[in-house]
């Protein structure tokens, strides 16, 4: 079967494109990408592929780079093919270290790859890497330090934009990655094609060159010439065991993420093999990406999950903090993380500045950072921003207890004569309060602990007050005063819930 020939029965047996896609090529100039892009032209008729050509000149080798893209021109110009360039500057990076300016390079490239594509609506973006790169790929995360994911290789697809997975945005393809070096220098060779060398190629400061020039020569020594082949079909082998493992994680991650929220005992359900795959995932899907994280970090996350300390946090690189609160794991910025736990500073508002407080109704005064304040009315809305929440306030003839923790009822008689003196307010350090039916009082700490609140929903849960005496806790307990009694007449209602806008995370 000659190469053209592989190369359609390829695309169409992966899914790599359907019949009608328009195709952008990534073309370098070299003989992988000058091949690619020959046998593109030469399938396209019967698949009715429509071809464009991007090239990136990234200024590193001076005025062979410029030759480069003016070869890479011309070659889209015979072809009859759409032409897109960009120049970059990424000199000054040539002295850092090798893998940076690699790294940089490749994230250039494909930021321009996907812009074209967008602009001019084309679905997949294909480039030239084989088998011989694939290897190459698997044992520079092997040398690095990588799970089955990184010995997996690279994907024959996958989205151009990695954060927009999932989104209809272009696809990368990589449709040679089951030829062989060997073969593409000799269809290159039976058509009579140009291709230009990179000299950087043969530096071996780069990984990717060392493995090349110096590690697999010296293991086909060891072992035959089969030993890319049987690498690669291992890689294959891991990318289909992980594909089911990523079908896995995607059912049971509606039932243990919630947002950026992992819940404990929904995660220890799952078999001890899949946890390390799903704390994984899990950071990745709130970071975005898994670069900073190493295998020390997700087992020093997974102790935390796993450990008896209800409260507990582990730091992790690029300013994360992962925070268990009961049976709740918190993924955050570690400023965020720092500001939840600093003590409340007073600072006054900006005169006249409008502060939250009853709906339609302007306040002016101070304000405490972290803290709040309000008074409430008898009967009303008061909106308190920092909880996301609203509490309303009515007279009722019903004497009915609530049937939900978020309603409480009162005495009317008693309410009305502290009227002017009922307020709402979070949770200050020491207070205390008088649980209905008993005769002594509770620290609210204790209660929280009790409750199993998080203490990020301590800071902010308001409290009701009559008199400065806490006279109910909204979800976790009624206090003492104004209890309905046999001789009560009328009651004095109070619920909280969310803003009927905007949405309140529970």
């Amino acid at each position: 079967m000659e190469l053209h020939q592989k190369l359609a029965e390829t695309l169409i047996r992966d899914g790599l494109v359907a019949t009608g896609d328009a195709v952008l090529a990534g073309v370098s100039g070299g003989p992988d990408s000058v091949a690619l892009l020959h046998l593109l032209t030469e399938v396209a008729p019967p698949l009715s592929l429509a071809l464009e050509v991007a090239h990136v000149e990234h200024g590193i080798r001076g005025a062979r780079s410029r030759e480069d893209a003016e070869f890479v021109r011309r070659l889209a110009e015979g072809l009859s093919l759409p032409f897109h360039l960009a120049r970059l500057d990424l000199h000054d990076a040539a002295s850092g270290r090798a893998g940076n300016l690699e790294a940089r390079a490749r994230t250039e490239r494909y930021r321009f790859f996907a812009r074209v594509a967008a602009e001019r609506r084309l679905g997949k973006v294909a480039v030239g890497h084989n088998r011989g790169d694939q290897v190459e790929t698997m044992l520079m995360w092997l040398l690095r330090g990588c799970g089955p994911e990184g010995l997996a290789g690279m994907p024959a697809a996958r989205p151009l934009d990695r954060a927009a997975a999932g989104a209809s945005g272009p696809m990368l393809v990589r449709p040679l990655l089951d030829v062989s070096r060997e073969e593409i220098l000799e269809y290159l060779a039976s058509r009579n094609l140009e291709y230009r060398d990179d000299h950087t190629n043969r530096d071996t400061r780069y990984l990717r060159n060392w493995i090349r020039q110096t590690l697999l020569p010296r293991l086909r020594e060891r072992t035959d010439a089969g030993l890319e082949h049987r690498l690669a079909r291992l890689g294959g082998m891991l990318r289909s065991d992980n594909a089911l493992l990523e079908r896995r994680l995607a059912e049971a991650c509606r039932r243990i993420i919630r947002g950026d929220v992992l819940d404990r005992a929904a995660f220890l359900g799952l078999e001890p093999e899949l946890r390390p795959r799903m704390v994984r995932f899990w950071l990745a899907r709130v970071t975005g990406t898994l670069r900073r994280f190493d295998y020390a970090h997700v087992d020093a996350v997974l102790d935390l999950i796993a450990g008896s300390r209800p409260h507990a946090r582990v730091s992790l690189p690029g300013a994360w903090t992962v925070a268990r609160e009961y049976e709740s794991i918190r993924l955050v910025s570690s400023v965020e993380a720092a500001s939840a736990n600093a003590p409340a500073e007073t600072v006054p508002s900006p005169r006249g500045a409008r502060t939250p407080g009853i709906a339609g109704e302007e306040r002016v005064g101070g304000q405490v950072d972290g803290e709040y304040s309000y008074p409430l009315p008898l009967e009303g809305e008061l909106f308190l921003p920092e909880a996301g929440l609203k509490i309303t306030a009515w007279r009722s003839d019903s004497l009915d207890l609530p049937a939900s923790p978020h309603e409480a009822a009162f005495d009317l008689r008693a309410v009305e004569r502290v009227e002017g003196a009922l307020q709402v307010r979070n949770f200050r350090p020491g207070d205390r309060f008088q649980p209905l039916g008993m005769a002594g009082h509770k620290k609210l700490k204790d209660l929280f602990i009790e409750k199993k609140l998080p203490r990020s929903r301590r800071r902010t849960l308001p409290l009701v007050l009559a008199e400065e005496e806490i006279v109910w806790v909204p979800g976790c307990a009624r206090g003492d005063f104004a209890r309905l009694e046999a001789d009560s007449r009328a009651a004095w209602r109070v619920k909280v819930g969310p803003f009927a806008a905007g949405g309140v995370r529970g």
